[in-house]
């Protein structure tokens, strides 16, 4: 009792009345079985056909019935329904793989067991996208005559930017035809975008006009890295310096600090060699190409010539010679073998696209074609592009040549020959060097290139600006260079061509993708290895718990490199069906323990079974938990002749918490690509659908017969009321077929002798009140055993019962006579009962039981009566 110490309004809350009874749902099925895919031996809650299709797959598992049975229960008007996978399949597992293609990082599974997985495709590649930086670079702006010369300490230089460089600062000075050299950064004036720099005593640096950039030097001690600009970078990143030479210099980030004069990035050990943040290399280009079929015999090389070609040039032999690397589909990386013929992998090569990195570099141009007597202005013609003054060179049979000099301004075109080129069949053309390059020369390039930024090295060392290039068509191109004096070509043939690069930084993560029959349906990028990264790949809710396929395991372990990082992917375990076992089933039922809302219990795989003592295994199982939880199992009878039908009955199902059902039902065939179109299936989904839809519109009280079936074709058995007389009487209710009325359940009694527990209705309607009132009682529980508290359970009991009255569930013309409810000393209680704890209820119905035989008696009338 509250006792209350000070003046004041004081608020309590005191009940109003007696507390209600709710009504438990009857409407909700668990079905156990056997599916393609979805969770095993975990009860699964769905409330459709489409939610099913996406849990546990569209197609039906060989020989088993459960989809069926759940499109059945949702045809018919099922509201909601558990699943318990109980099948003991394999699952299909993956291995992802580092670059070694020997250790794994770690193992990925699909969500569930079976063979659906098998059309699972899994793949890794690296990824990029997460972000960039560049270290300082910056083109120098020179004076006509600015130039470093020995014995100079100081230099103050005018650059494109100051962002990113401090005073302190090691920087290298480079040039389109030197070596690098060192310098430090004495002083920054920011607003004049000034550099002072001093560069070591007896050093002879020129700086040409063009071409001139200082770059960060980043020393091989550092832990730290200043970026000029940078985003997207997160702690445990693997980090991947690109140099302009395409050499890869690998790193951790272990932490960041945004300030000026740019972010820097605290990496966990140091870099190792020199990191410069630019420089002059030859250009790289991508070729794409894609393999149409994997190679054989060896499916780990790659011949070019099994190559298809998507690009417009197609790449000659001479192009890939400078092959730099290859990337396969999944991101695995080949490299080119010593005689540059093919590609070889660490692992087999799918069938799929292939990208192929070649160093860029232009060739004198050489062309094998058939010239049948050819005048000198059809040459001309054909060779309009050649600079004048450029020899072009006629080869032929027997080693005959013939040498041509461009003339634009002849009548013909050439210059006076020695021979006329009319003699001959000639079968190979070449353009020569010419004797000044900036005038022109013809070369073949797989790619343009780039006036007024790339050099072209027409001798070792020598590197000079491309002014001008002039395609000609397929990869033919007229380069002319700069220069204000005569520009001579080495005798190389190939002519590397160069541009300045910054060096890049990127985070390496990862992506995973998933593919289904060959299409992509899943992907997951930027994904990281290192566990304390926002983006770590096993982190809920990037793939675990996002996607409905597949599931990742832990990493391996080691040391956070970039040869950690996944770069492929290979399978490890086939994933297979295996056929459902009793035990499984069994297994499934006390699964069902664990969820109060289903009120129906439904197993069809049961009559994958053809031994009768397997079957009455699992069915006493079944009917087991339904006695122990309230629950009506509703069974599905083996296609048998009537005889052997009502026999199985009684020696299999007996329990007054089940109802046996035939026949089976023809539906079609839920796989629509199958041969057959109509198949038989076990009628219980399709009856648990009548029971909830019955208790939808009629209430648990009425009985589920003589109620449409849908979603079927019929039935395999065409039953009469004669061969009904026999199975009826035997507990076996039948589904039949009526002109004019469909196909309905025609029988309504539970599979047990017990005359007081004959029908389905009356059964249910018991199981409904009994566990509404446990449920909607728990408060009674420690309240105090007085009369106080017998009236409230007595009032709320009745209260509930009066409704169910009042619904038509409870025979009788008034309450008296539906029900009655008694508790109390005296009453259903001794003394001794509630010194013992006991509260004693006795609650007695009068449930409204079918209309199973309606008679009509007809006799004769008299005119008198």
């Amino acid at each position: 009792m509250i006792s209350y110490q000070s003046p004041g309004v004081y608020i309590e809350e005191v009940a109003a009345g007696p507390q209600p009874v709710t009504a438990a749902p009857t409407s909700v099925v668990a079905i156990v079985g056997a599916t393609r895919r979805g969770p095993v031996q975990e009860p699964t809650r769905i409330t459709g056909w489409s939610e099913f299709q996406t849990v546990f797959g569209s197609r039906p598992v060989a020989g088993g019935y459960t989809a069926q049975a759940v499109y059945g229960f949702f045809e018919n008007g099922g509201p909601a329904a558990y699943v318990v996978r109980a099948d003991d399949s394999v699952r299909a597992t993956w291995e992802v793989l580092r670059a070694d293609d020997t250790t794994v990082e770690f193992g990925v599974e699909a969500t569930s067991p079976g063979s659906w997985a098998n059309e699972l495709g899994v793949a890794v590649t690296l990824d990029t996208t997460a972000g960039s930086g560049v270290l300082y670079a910056s083109g120098v702006v020179l004076a006509a005559d600015g130039t470093l010369t020995a014995g100079e300490e100081q230099k103050t230089l005018t650059v494109q930017s100051v962002v990113g460089v401090a005073a302190g600062d090691p920087v290298q000075i480079v040039t389109s035809a030197g070596v690098p050299r060192p310098a430090t950064v004495d002083s920054v004036d920011i607003p004049g975008s000034r550099l002072t720099l001093s560069v070591p005593a007896g050093e002879e640096l020129a700086l040409p006009a063009k071409a001139t950039w200082v770059v960060a030097a980043v020393p091989s001690t550092a832990t730290t890295l200043r970026l000029a600009a940078g985003a997207g970078f997160q702690r445990g990143d693997v980090l991947s310096a690109v140099t302009p030479s395409m050499a890869r210099i690998p790193a951790v980030v272990d932490g960041m600090t945004a300030g000026a004069p740019g972010l820097t990035l605290t990496l966990a050990s140091q870099v190792n060699q020199v990191l410069p943040g630019g420089g002059f290399a030859v250009r790289v280009v991508r070729l794409t190409a894609d393999l149409p079929q994997p190679t054989s015999p060896d499916p780990k090389v790659v011949p070019l010539s099994a190559l298809s070609w998507k690009d417009t040039p197609v790449p000659e032999t001479g192009d890939l010679e400078t092959g730099h690397q290859a990337v396969a589909a999944g991101g695995l990386t080949g490299a080119w073998e010593k005689a540059r013929t093919r590609l070889e992998f660490p692992a087999a090569v799918p069938a799929g696209p292939i990208e192929i990195d070649v160093r860029l570099a232009a060739r004198q141009f050489r062309e094998t074609v058939t010239l049948d007597h050819p005048s000198r202005a059809s040459l001309a013609e054909r060779y309009s592009f050649v600079p004048n003054g450029t020899v072009l060179k006629l080869s032929g049979a027997g080693g005959a040549t013939l040498s041509l000099t461009r003339d634009s301004a002849a009548a013909d075109g050439w210059a006076t020959a020695a021979s006329d080129p009319e003699d001959k069949v000639w079968t190979e053309v070449e353009v020569l060097k010419p004797a000044d390059a900036t005038k022109g020369i013809v070369v073949r390039c797989v790619r343009p290139p780039e006036p007024g930024s790339d050099f072209i090295e027409l001798a070792p060392g020598k590197r000079h600006a491309i002014a001008r290039a002039e395609h000609q068509g397929g990869n033919v191109h007229v380069i002319a260079v700069e220069g204000t004096s005569p520009v001579t070509v080495g005798d190389t043939g190939r002519y590397p061509l160069f541009a300045f690069r910054t060096t890049t930084l990127s985070p390496l993560r990862f992506a995973l993708k998933v593919t289904e029959r060959g299409t992509e349906v899943e992907s997951y990028t930027q994904l990281a290895v290192h566990p304390d990264h926002p983006r770590f790949y096993r982190k809920d809710g990037l793939v675990n718990g996002v996607s409905p396929r597949i599931t990742v395991g832990p990493p391996t372990g080691g040391a956070l490199t970039p040869q950690v990082l996944p770069r492929f992917v290979r399978p490890k375990v086939a994933g297979s069906d295996r056929p459902i076992t009793t035990a499984g089933l069994k297994k499934g039922f006390d699964q069902l323990e664990r969820v109060a809302e289903p009120a129906m219990v439904i197993c069809p795989d049961v009559l994958t079974f053809t031994d009768t003592l397997l079957q009455a295994d699992v069915v006493g199982a079944m009917t087991r938990h339904c006695e122990e939880f309230r629950r009506f199992a509703i069974i599905d009878a083996p296609a048998y002749r009537d005889e052997a039908l009502a026999e199985w009955r009684s020696s299999v199902v007996n329990s007054v918490q089940a109802a046996t059902y035939a026949p089976h039902l023809k539906m079609v065939n839920l796989e629509a690509d199958s041969v057959e179109r109509i198949v038989t299936v076990p009628p219980s989904g399709f009856v648990a659908g009548v029971f909830a839809r019955t208790d939808r519109e009629r209430g648990v009280h009425k009985a589920p017969a003589n109620e449409r079936v849908s979603g079927i074709v019929g039935s395999v058995e065409d039953y009469t009321q004669r061969r009904q007389d026999l199975l009826n009487p035997a507990g076996v209710n039948l589904i039949r077929a009526f002109p004019g009325r469909g196909t309905r359940v025609w029988g309504a009694r539970t599979s047990s002798d017990d005359v007081l527990w004959r029908y389905v209705n009356v059964r249910r309607l018991f199981n409904l009140i009994e566990t509404s009132v446990e449920r909607s009682t728990n408060w009674v529980v420690f309240e105090p055993n007085t009369q106080d508290t017998w009236l409230r359970i007595r009032v709320s009991v009745e209260n509930f019962l009066d409704q169910l009255f009042r619904s038509g569930a409870l025979a009788g013309t008034s309450p008296e006579q539906a029900y009655r409810v008694r508790v109390g000393l005296g009453e259903t209680m001794t003394e001794t009962d509630v010194d013992l704890g006991l509260v004693i209820t006795e609650v007695a119905v009068a449930p409204a039981k079918p209309a199973e035989f309606v008679i009509f008696r007809f006799s004769h009338k008299r005119l008198t009566e």
